[in-house]
């Protein structure tokens, strides 16, 4: 297994464990994804983070 077969595997448990979270969110009293992340773009340092996510998971997924 290569190298970027390694990589893609990792970012789709990350992806699932995401979408998990989203499901354990609905169903209790926690935070959906959408939810933290209007708290998180209020602020300018948060806008500036998740534009940096952004910029980083292109550069290190999509770049190939």
């Amino acid at each position: 297994m290569s190298s970027h077969a390694v990589a893609i595997v990792i970012y789709a448990l990350i992806a699932c464990a995401g979408i998990v979270l989203e499901l354990i969110g609905r169903r209790i009293e926690v935070p959906s994804l959408g939810e933290v992340l209007t708290r998180i773009m209020h602020t300018r340092s948060g806008r500036i983070g998740v534009m940096a996510g952004w910029m980083w998971l292109g550069l290190h997924y999509f770049a190939r």
